[in-house]
């Protein structure tokens, strides 16, 4: 009985950006990636010419293989903004709020710093981004509720 597993490491078509490849360790997209110059290259040694059997369509976006470690952070910490932000409102919450909405920018200009020049996770970098700015909108409204609370 034969079982199939993850793809063997070499270089695949990159599943993101056409006209690149972008070579799999066996257990994720590297970022290493090579320009494909003409329908009959051979790409980089070993690359395939024919159909990818790289990693499926759904594994890629769900899990973040070949995305620089800045662009994962921002996305999930983008996500724990979101969050917060919702509890920024309330009087004195935002206080650690807006550190983390901080860092949360710095990592996801980073990684679309890295996205420009040819890496992924632009997409988790400005959802990162979004929820940094929600934080901070939250942590004003905090601030001018709990100025409105004290100073009544």
């Amino acid at each position: 009985m034969t079982t199939y597993g993850s793809p063997h490491p070499n270089w695949y078509p990159d599943p993101a950006t056409p006209g690149l490849w972008r070579y799999w360790n066996g257990a994720h997209w590297t970022e290493h990636t090579a320009p494909m110059t003409g329908a009959t290259s051979s790409g980089p040694a070993g690359a395939p010419t024919g159909i990818s059997t790289g990693p499926s369509e759904a594994l890629h976006w769900l899990l973040p293989v070949g995305r620089s470690s800045e662009s994962i952070a921002a996305g999930y910490l983008g996500l724990l903004c979101l969050v917060l932000a919702l509890v920024a409102i309330l009087p004195f919450a935002f206080i650690g709020v807006l550190p983390l909405a901080g860092l949360t920018v710095w990592l996801a200009i980073r990684a679309l710093g890295k996205a420009g020049s040819g890496g992924h996770g632009s997409g988790r970098a400005i959802f990162g981004l979004v929820g940094a700015g929600l934080a901070v909108v939250g942590s004003v409204i905090g601030v001018f509720g709990t100025v409105t609370v004290s100073g009544t």
